[in-house]
């Protein structure tokens, strides 16, 4: 398999995996919302497929093909921008285990957060993605920081525009 296959392979599965983390939280903010039995049932079949059939697989390909990438090229683990990255995976994949944790909670009846919760902790992964774009297209961590900086100060804004509009999420 040449390089640029593997490179391919993993760009690839990292889409279906950040499809499966951008997706799910919207599920659970609408499984939150919902008042009926045979609603949350269905959610939960769709959480537990989305979560074990597209975004576990597509992380585990990601992350296989990722360090299979490193050992062919271990000068480019020396790299600061490098580090930086793959503490942003890391801790993406602590994000996608704390969505099976919420999945599982949901699985039981034992959601304890509310719609708005789920509608912040959904825009979680979007930092990760704008950090590791940035990261790998520039090779560089200060425009990765300003990035992610920027879309956190739009983020905010929105915030408090919400709370002056007095918005319910």
């Amino acid at each position: 398999m040449t390089f640029l296959v593997l490179k391919s392979v993993h760009v690839i599965f990292m889409v279906t995996w950040f499809a499966g983390l951008f997706y799910l939280p919207r599920l659970f903010v609408y499984h939150a919302m919902c008042t009926d039995v045979p609603g949350r049932e269905r959610f939960k079949v769709m959480e537990r497929k989305l979560f074990w059939g597209i975004m576990t697989p597509g992380a585990i390909i990601t992350v296989v093909f990722g360090l299979w990438i490193i050992a062919l090229n271990p000068s480019a683990y020396a790299a600061g921008w490098m580090h930086f990255k793959l503490l942003l995976v890391f801790l993406l994949i602590v994000y996608h285990v704390w969505c099976g944790v919420l999945l599982y909670y949901f699985r039981e009846d034992r959601n304890r957060h509310s719609h708005q919760w789920y509608r912040w902790f959904n825009e979680i992964p979007v930092f990760m993605l704008v950090g590791i774009v940035l990261l790998v297209i520039t090779r560089a961590i200060t425009p990765a920081l300003i990035g992610m900086g920027i879309l956190l100060a739009i983020f905010m804004a929105f915030a408090v525009m919400g709370m002056m509009k007095g918005g319910k999420g």
